[in-house]
């Protein structure tokens, strides 16, 4: 029996990965340069990627296929220029928080592309999903998709959406939370929120589901119609509302949802919005140990849901989108 190829002999393969989720192609690019392979170019879908596939560099392309995909008008334009040879990826097993689910997956993947590049005899590869476990410098373990034990709540309202983009955007893939967003929004609009959230973010963004095991690196959407709890061993949650609110989803029902749940380990960011919505619940987080942050006056389309947290005296930083996400990163880093 022909002997397996060392992983020294896949240097010579140059992948391009192409997708319009930032947090699938770093997924899938740090595990196929940890088992040998050289990722040339990883981008979404755009003229600029043509340009490149047209260089010559990569030996192959592979294509992570969803919905809004196939509804690009540059998708036919690829498939009929393209003269590097594609393999379709379907990530949905990206959305699944099991070690043993997604080597295996991987495992496929990488004999896929060996089948392309003339390495038939390259099977029974251990995978090595490298991402999952990093040491952090105080000598713990910071896992991906470790059940969530520090949560912030983003509470947003008018403005909120790009204020959200921008600070998800600018957070680092490893932060050891979770979010919990409450953003003011029509039912229609929340899973194409956060479907636009989940491309531009390394973390995972997706509308709350019942039985859903909530960890660090996820973003939780809160429903509109239904009242989002977390129970005591992580799942989730949702409840008929009881009483009516103002706002929906109100933003202080989930902060005092959370405060019940996770104590001095949850805390909040309040962003631009025109009510009080988040004030209420800004003083239970305070009073059970949390920080209150606020998105400042300059960056807000509106500025009257933060300003009323300022002027309580809850809020205990205040910056703009980025500024909070790179405050964030300092805090866990000490």
């Amino acid at each position: 029996m022909m002997e397996a190829p060392r992983k020294s002999e896949l240097n010579h393969v140059n992948l391009a990965i192409v997708s319009n989720s930032l947090r699938h192609r770093q997924h899938i690019q740090q595990v196929l340069e940890r088992n040998g392979l050289k990722v040339v170019f990883s981008e979404p879908l755009s003229t600029v990627l043509l340009d490149k596939l047209h260089s010559g560099r990569a030996d192959v392309l592979l294509l992570d296929m969803d919905e809004h995909m196939e509804k690009h008008g540059m998708f036919e334009q690829l498939l009929e220029e393209s003269e590097v040879p594609i393999i379709f990826n379907d990530t949905s097993v990206l959305t699944i928080n099991e070690p043993a689910v997604l080597a295996k997956w991987y495992g496929k993947l990488l004999v896929k592309i060996s089948e392309l590049t003339g390495r038939l005899d390259w099977e029974d590869l251990d995978v090595d999903l490298g991402w999952q476990t990093n040491p952090t410098e105080h000598g713990t373990i910071s896992q991906a998709g470790q059940l969530a034990q520090e949560i912030w709540v983003l509470g947003a309202s008018l403005g909120g959406p790009d204020a959200l983009k921008q600070f998800l955007s600018t957070i680092p893939a490893d932060l050891p939370v979770a979010f919990i967003l409450a953003q003011h929004l029509g039912t229609n609009f929340m899973g194409l929120l956060a479907d636009q959230l989940d491309r531009i973010t390394p973390f995972r963004v997706m509308p709350a589901q019942v039985g859903h095991v909530l960890r660090h690196q996820e973003v939780l959407v809160v429903p509109v119609q239904e009242r989002l709890q977390i129970s005591p061993i992580g799942s989730v949650e949702l409840h008929a509302l009881q009483t009516e609110s103002s706002y929906s989803p109100s933003i202080d029902t989930v902060l005092q949802d959370m405060a019940e749940r996770y104590g001095s380990r949850c805390n909040t960011i309040i962003f631009s919005g025109m009510c009080n919505d988040g004030a209420a619940g800004a003083r239970i987080i305070v009073q059970q140990g949390g920080e209150v942050w606020t998105q400042d006056e300059n960056s807000c389309v509106i500025s009257a849901m933060p300003d009323n947290i300022r002027a309580l005296g809850y809020s205990s930083f205040d910056g703009t989108p980025r500024q909070l996400a790179h405050e964030l990163n300092r805090r866990y880093a000490r």
